[in-house]
């Protein structure tokens, strides 16, 4: 049973180093902005945005809001991480709590907002 314990535990520490990593964070940052970049020439020339189809093909999509998730729980382990709660790093801890806030209430947009 030790060695099911060490596998498991080395297993947690190879995806904790995957989700916390800055790689992914930068993989995160390309992914988002070419998503909105795509929904916002979907929407050119239209009247409304965003308009039922990019909504449809974009903002109201599974991996779209996924996209958001990961960056919620990539901000909130690199503050751990990178002890961002020190004195030191206020001003970084406070840019990651923005992104996690806005990111939430984004999550709650979408939730109550159809």
């Amino acid at each position: 049973m030790p060695e099911l314990n060490t596998a498991l535990i080395i297993m947690q520490n190879k995806l904790a180093n995957i989700l916390f990593s800055t790689r992914l964070t930068a993989i995160l940052f390309f992914l988002f902005a070419l998503a909105m970049g795509v929904g916002t020439f979907m929407d050119a020339g239209q009247d409304t945005s965003p308009t039922p189809f990019s909504r449809y093909w974009i903002y109201n999509t599974l991996w779209f809001e996924a996209i958001m998730a990961f960056f919620v729980i990539n901000f909130l382990g690199n503050i751990f991480r990178f002890r961002l709660y020190k004195k030191a790093k206020w001003a970084t801890l406070t840019l990651h709590l923005a992104f996690i806030f806005i990111l939430l209430g984004a999550f709650i947009t979408e939730i109550y907002w159809l």
